[in-house]
């Protein structure tokens, strides 16, 4: 897939999401990896978004794929709560993206260093030190590294759904949407990886029990929601074995958590997660034969 089908309201969402950051269309193309000629002319609809660029517009403006796509993907969408910074800027060609979006700026480079380095190992001096800020910036921003934490969780939660939007929309077929939205989940590359990391350390401190609160429960179960969803569509067009879907989706679901562990931790390589999940899916998911249902 290289490109979405794409929305009318693309293009003008995006000049939005553009001028809210208080970043030039220069700042912004440089940021998606694309030429700032490119972009003038996806702004004003003689050529389309690809997946990857609306990716890279909603990481760097801040908003949701589904926003930018006009709230018509079914795809489920990432927390209202992640909403692109309100601004009050006037010289917006000399600010770079920390001061434009500065709050952003501190998760991103938190995200970055949690994931890599765990939770107790940085500090709050290390994330202002690398954000390029003073430890009353971070703390203007977010009152303890807790609840820094939290934001970078929710900045997890935002990749993940965005990615899945992006590269889900338009594709009709079930059991391919299904097949994607798994690879779009496994924790392969660096990103995913790092996703997965914030995640592991979030389910380590629930299991605690000072864990404290969290929205990742209600995200968790948004991703099943989007599972047990594809599943129906599967088993409404007989792809799909039929059953309870809801048991489907956990079943599936956990078994896409367990391997995804193994991957993160090392113990299995990537090819094999790959077949393990293949192999599930055949069996237990996805219908080969007409009649093996009367089996």
């Amino acid at each position: 897939m290289s490109s979405t089908p794409g929305h009318g309201s693309t293009p003008s969402r995006a000049k939005e999401a553009i001028v809210g950051t208080g970043l030039s269309q220069r700042q912004v193309a440089k940021a998606i990896g694309i030429d700032e000629t490119k972009l003038s002319k996806a702004l004003s609809g003689q050529r389309r978004f690809t997946a990857d660029e609306l990716l890279g517009l909603a990481t760097s403006t801040g908003v949701t794929v589904r926003w930018l796509l006009g709230d018509e993907s079914q795809v489920s969408a990432a927390p209202e709560s992640l909403a692109p910074e309100a601004q009050n800027l006037t010289d917006v060609e000399g600010l770079t993206a920390a001061e434009a979006t500065p709050r952003r700026h501190i998760v991103e480079v938190a995200w970055n260093l949690f994931s890599r380095h765990g939770y107790d190992s940085v500090r709050i001096a290390d994330i202002a030190e690398t954000a390029g800020v003073s430890s009353a910036s971070v703390h203007y921003h977010f009152t303890n590294k807790s609840e820094l934490f939290a934001a970078t969780l929710d900045y997890s939660v935002k990749l993940a759904f965005d990615r899945q939007i992006a590269w889900l929309d338009g594709i009709d077929d079930p059991k391919h949407r299904l097949e994607r939205l798994l690879e779009l989940q496994s924790p392969i590359g660096q990103t995913a990886h790092r996703e997965w990391s914030i995640w592991l350390q979030t389910w380590a401190r629930l299991a605690l029990e000072d864990g404290g609160s969290t929205e990742y429960p209600a995200s968790y179960e948004r991703w099943s929601r989007t599972v047990r969803s594809t599943i129906e569509d599967g088993q409404a067009e007989g792809l799909f074995r039929r059953g309870d879907s809801a048991a489907m989706a956990d079943e599936l679901t956990s078994l896409l958590d367990g391997l995804g562990v193994k991957v993160l931790t090392g113990v299995m390589d990537p090819g094999t997660f790959r077949i393990r999940l293949q192999t599930y899916l055949t069996r237990s998911i996805i219908r080969t034969q007409p009649e093996e249902e009367s089996q």
